[in-house]
């Protein structure tokens, strides 16, 4: 068995693992009608805002927040497994070695951010999923990183962005480390754009959160209402 084959026996294997511990009686195959939505943006965007404004509502649709495993620091609103998996750099790049993530991608300042198939795996197997996807240069590898794991999965691109001068003040709002607070505002100045250049199926222009976690509601309604 070639290495392309053991990891597809793995994943297969992942799966099934995963799905047994919830899925009763349910055919894997039902698994597949559960939905993906990425969410991309600029740091301090609002993504973050948007997803968990959109949970908190939500009483319609089974959903579970991806969360991402990452080397940055905590930011002083953030916690622990409800905001990020947050680990040492050797602990990250343990697993990178051994395949844990299905994609991963660091950042201009060094932090490391990745996305754990067992996590996602099981995830999907209860119901849909919203994640952060960070910056829309991560979207073709972190979709074809989510399809080699299921290949089936089905995707909605979403893209949030607010003025730039407003994502600046929320970056000094929020606090943290003061050259990691520096390292981002100056990613922003040289960097923002307004409309996605990557091909989302969705855009939401953040500037009241209400109506940006109401545009987001109305997304997933239209998406799910028509399966």
């Amino acid at each position: 068995m070639d290495d392309k084959q053991l990891q597809k026996e793995r994943r297969t294997y992942l799966l099934k693992l995963m799905t047994s511990c919830f899925g009763g009686e349910k055919s894997m195959k039902s698994y597949s009608s559960n939905h993906v939505f990425i969410i991309f943006g600029f740091t301090g965007s609002g993504k973050d805002t948007v997803i968990d404004g959109f949970l908190k509502d939500n009483k319609k649709y089974p959903f579970f927040k991806f969360v991402r495993t990452l080397t940055r620091p905590k930011r002083p609103s953030e916690t622990e497994v409800l905001s990020g998996y947050f680990i040492e750099k050797e602990l990250f790049e343990h697993l990178k070695e051994r395949e844990r993530f299905f994609y991963n991608y660091e950042k201009y300042d060094g932090d490391e951010f990745g996305y754990d198939t067992v996590h996602f795996i099981f995830l999907v197997a209860n119901g849909s999923v919203i994640m952060i996807g960070g910056s829309e240069k991560n979207a073709d590898g972190l979709i074809k990183g989510m399809r080699s794991v299921l290949s089936d999965v089905s995707i909605t691109t979403v893209f949030v962005n607010r003025p730039k001068e407003t994502i600046i003040e929320g970056i000094n709002a929020r606090g943290g480390d003061s050259e990691q607070v520096k390292k981002r505002i100056k990613a922003i100045e040289d960097n923002w754009y307004e409309k996605s250049k990557y091909p989302c199926d969705y855009s939401i222009w953040n500037v009241d959160a209400n109506q940006a976690v109401g545009e987001f509601q109305a997304i997933v309604e239209k998406v799910l209402g028509n399966q």
